[in-house]
């Protein structure tokens, strides 16, 4: 596979010659499937082999290559004295090594935790987390930065840990964020005391110095646009190309089902039955649910499917529109509909991202006279609960029963 990026024969026996040939070849292969262009290919195969032989010389095997050992590798090319014509822009190397390394974890060679470089205590609470909590990958990539933060910032051993450290550091994180994310970093931190506390590092007394903010779950409105603004953003995409045809079908997707960004970017092919017009959509907690699948959303997937090039083809639904194919991100998503909202109605600012469609799906059920039961089983809530915010976005309903404020004197209760 080596010569469909590389032409050049000393490169070419350079990287036959490696003691990484086999994983390499797979590397390569690995590209074609997902339409690496030409010239990326090389430099990321030219980086992976030189990856290889800063390895062997020192003493470094393929099973202990991890996200660490790139990050050395990185630094190393500085002043890099490396035999062999490697001369690689710094920002080439660095990209290919990681890319490889990812192709070595997605095909199980290597340990598929990507855990970077962060301190070993962080590393060992990021694999507590997957085997005792059974949180996902994209848990840890928001708690682990934050974590690590805290570790790097004490200089000193967890058993010297006291309660004004994790006072401050969870003041000074969560200062300047809204509610959510302040109650992001004070879970992390009460999960890490926790799992100190259970590996004898720390006094298990020391979870309770991990503040609470107050947050009242009903007290804001949640945020929704109408159906005009909506239909006015779904008719703004160029369907004649396909990046135009996969972000309508996006668009349409969450919001005729009200999908979370994550549950549009794990949809696979397989997860559409035609016969049936039903979709199934693996939500929180992993928890499987099946949706009608409406005929205009439909019909967008159709399209979007027919303009995707061949080289797109995947178990995923929605990928990248530029090579390498792979599935959009959730953060893409919404960055996605949050230029279509701006360039379409003018709406734009912190809170527009895709989750509005969500909120606006069961805002406008609500309108039209539906259940808060129907609501949530559409967005398939747990509880009636959560569904229960909704109930308030009803204002002409809440205005035949508000009282009048100030109160008549007549209604005022003597002194």
């Amino acid at each position: 596979m080596f010569d469909r990026f590389i032409r050049n024969k000393s490169v070419l026996d350079r990287l036959r010659a490696s003691p990484l040939v086999a994983q390499l070849d797979g590397f390569a292969a690995a590209m074609v499937a997902t339409a690496y262009c030409r010239d990326t290919g090389y430099r990321y195969l030219d980086a992976a082999g030189h990856l290889g032989q800063w390895c062997k010389r020192r003493g470094i095997g393929l099973q202990a290559t991890d996200g660490r050992v790139v990050v050395k590798f990185i630094a190393h090319l500085d002043t890099c004295s490396c035999p062999g014509e490697w001369r690689q822009q710094r920002r080439d190397a660095a990209a290919g090594a990681r890319c490889f390394l990812e192709y070595l974890r997605a095909r199980r060679i290597v340990d598929c935790a990507d855990d970077g470089d962060l301190p070993d205590v962080v590393r060992e609470f990021c694999a507590w987390m997957r085997s005792y909590r059974g949180v996902t990958a994209a848990t840890l990539r928001i708690y682990a930065p934050m974590i690590a933060e805290f570790v790097l910032s004490q200089k000193t051993a967890p058993a010297q840990y006291g309660a004004s450290m994790v006072r401050a550091f969870v003041i000074r994180r969560a200062r300047g964020v809204g509610s959510d994310r302040a109650r992001c970093v004070t879970t992390a931190m009460r999960m890490f005391i926790t799992f100190l506390a259970s590996t004898g590092r720390c006094h298990p007394t020391l979870v309770g110095a991990v503040p609470a903010f107050t947050s009242w779950r009903l007290a804001k409105l949640p945020r929704y646009m109408t159906p005009a603004e909506i239909e006015k953003i779904i008719g703004s995409f160029d369907t004649t190309t396909p990046l135009g045809a996969r972000n309508q079908a996006i668009v349409l997707v969450m919001a005729r089902l009200g999908l979370r960004t994550a549950e549009v970017a794990s949809l696979r092919i397989a997860d559409l039955d035609w016969s049936r017009s039903r979709l199934t959509v693996v939500g929180k907690g992993r928890i499987e649910g099946s949706l009608p699948l409406p005929q205009d959303v439909g019909d967008a997937i159709l399209r979007y499917l027919a303009s995707r090039l061949p080289s797109a083809v995947g178990e995923y639904l929605f990928v990248r529109s530029v090579p390498p194919r792979r599935p959009l991100a959730p953060r893409s998503i919404s960055s996605m509909f949050s230029a279509a909202a701006a360039r379409s109605t003018g709406i734009s600012g912190r809170f527009v991202g895709a989750h509005v469609l969500r909120h606006s799906l069961a805002t406008n059920m609500l309108a039209d006279g539906a259940s808060l039961e129907q609501i949530g089983a559409v967005l398939r809530h747990r509880s009636v609960e959560t569904t229960s915010i909704y109930a308030k976005v009803d204002v002409s309903a809440l205005r035949r029963i508000a009282r009048p404020w100030p109160l008549p004197l007549t209604e005022v209760a003597p002194c």
